[in-house]
């Protein structure tokens, strides 16, 4: 398999554990992709559009799950002063 193609399978990958929030796969990944860039294989070059579309909406979920992480942690930490004031 071409590395734009595992790289591209990946990304996908990583797009659908972070929706479902699969921390094993996402583990898995990290893993797969260390892997990938050890080595020394050659990059088809009209690969270069796709990838980068979706490394795109890659930050795009990443941008998300951390704005609501954050809004999370701020809802909790609301609830928490709230319950220590009773």
């Amino acid at each position: 398999m071409a590395i734009d193609q595992a790289v591209g399978e990946v990304l996908d990958q990583t797009i659908q554990a972070l929706t479902l929030l699969d921390l094993n796969k996402l583990q898995t990944l990290e893993r797969r992709i260390s892997a990938m860039a050890e080595s020394n294989l050659e990059w088809n070059r009209e690969s270069f559009p796709s990838l980068l579309a979706k490394k795109r909406l890659l930050e795009l979920v990443l941008q998300n799950c951390k704005s609501n992480l954050d809004a999370l942690n701020r809802l909790h930490g609301r609830n928490m002063r709230e319950q220590w004031a009773h």
